[in-house]
């Protein structure tokens, strides 16, 4: 059993790449070929935005959300706690670090695992006058959904940017029927192999309405240059590779059926992990269809359940052992945030992709029954 099996995504789609890269190797267009501006065009036409831009991952997708915002003075930036550390990162590295200029607040989560918005519209009642500029960077962590409608509303009412991380919850939809990644000013996706729609290596991809962030982001991606060797700013070399533009167009093709298949696992995990030891996850409110990038269990006794799932040769991950508040690099940086904190020692994900079979999905669910 694998936790995540890509080998399976590529039998289904390789009779498809294969010409288009043989094409590519003919023409030797391998730097934003025309397979770039293709996917990008039924990119954007997925998520519902006018416009896509191919990166080089998802971390170079926010740096240049965060860079062509072009602010300047002071800056109040607002990241979940309960995030992969790339989020902060990638802001960090479009403003430089230790700037001090740009203060950072971690958003402790709510019990869905998201950037808790109660928490986040008090400190911005609280605080927004101290700053010249606010970014929202909200994450939809494990495929679930922040609730974008009050997030866009509390962005106009303080006159904040907005930029969503959408890099594990591709496809995953709000009540209102609209996409992740169509509601902020921008919109980061991660490509990286293991997400719900990822490259054979690394990629990116950011969305946006307003045309003038979409032409600051082709100028920023691609050196700062329209035309080769002109330049209007300095960039940096953040392309989408053709080779992989063409395998994540070929994979969106499937996307949804994926996550469809992604909701029928997780649904048998529902129905049998049948122990009031474990919390499930629940779909927040504002979600009309959660794409399950990641299915986790908290429970107190995590070690013991690790354990017995190592002695059945069973695979597991943790997402995230350490919050970005305790690790080396920004230790003593920010407060505690209880919920994350807490959290961090009880969660532990399951194996989770569209081609598990219920047999194996009840093989995890009976380890994890008796294991306690």
């Amino acid at each position: 059993m694998q936790f995540n099996d890509l080998s399976e995504q590529w039998e289904i789609i390789k009779d498809d790449v294969m010409p288009r890269w043989e094409s590519i190797m003919k023409k030797s267009c391998f730097i934003n070929g025309p397979d770039v501006e293709i996917f990008e065009s039924n990119f954007s036409d997925y998520i519902g935005t006018r416009y896509a831009c191919g990166t080089s991952n998802g971390t170079d997708a926010i740096k240049l959300c965060v860079e062509a915002l072009e602010l300047r003075g002071s800056v109040g930036v607002f990241i979940p706690a309960n995030t992969f550390i790339a989020t902060i990162l990638g802001v960090e590295m479009a403003f430089g670090h230790d700037n001090p200029n740009i203060e950072y607040h971690l958003v402790d989560c709510d019990r869905f695992y998201q950037m808790d918005l109660t928490i986040l519209e008090r400190i911005l009642n609280e605080c927004r006058s101290r700053w010249d500029h606010c970014i929202i960077l909200p994450v939809h962590l494990y495929g679930n959904c922040v609730d974008m409608v009050q997030v866009m509303s509390l962005s106009e009412k303080h006159n904040c940017y907005v930029i969503e991380d959408c890099s594990q919850a591709h496809g995953t939809t709000l009540m209102n029927g609209r996409r992740v990644g169509s509601f902020g000013h921008m919109s980061a996706f991660s490509l990286y192999p293991g997400k719900n729609l990822g490259c054979a290596g690394d990629g990116g991809v950011i969305t946006t309405n307003d045309k003038d962030f979409f032409e600051s982001l082709k100028l920023l991606q691609n050196w700062g240059a329209k035309e080769k060797y002109y330049y209007d700013r300095k960039g940096y070399n953040n392309r989408l590779d053709t080779l992989q533009a063409v395998i994540v167009d070929e994979k969106l093709k499937h996307l949804d059926e994926w996550n469809s298949k992604r909701n029928q696992v997780a649904g048998w995990y529902d129905q049998t992990i049948n122990s009031d030891l474990y919390v499930t996850p629940e779909k927040s409110p504002s979600c009309k269809t959660h794409t399950y990038h990641i299915y986790n269990v908290r429970t107190y006794r995590r070690d013991v359940v690790i354990k017995s799932l190592e002695g059945k040769n069973l695979p597991y991950g943790i997402h995230y052992p350490v919050p970005i508040e305790l690790t080396e690099v920004y230790k003593n940086q920010f407060d505690l945030n209880p919920k994350t904190v807490g959290y961090c020692g009880q969660l532990l994900s399951l194996p989770m992709h569209p081609f598990l079979s219920q047999e194996e999905v009840e093989m995890v669910s009976e380890v994890l029954n008796h294991a306690l």
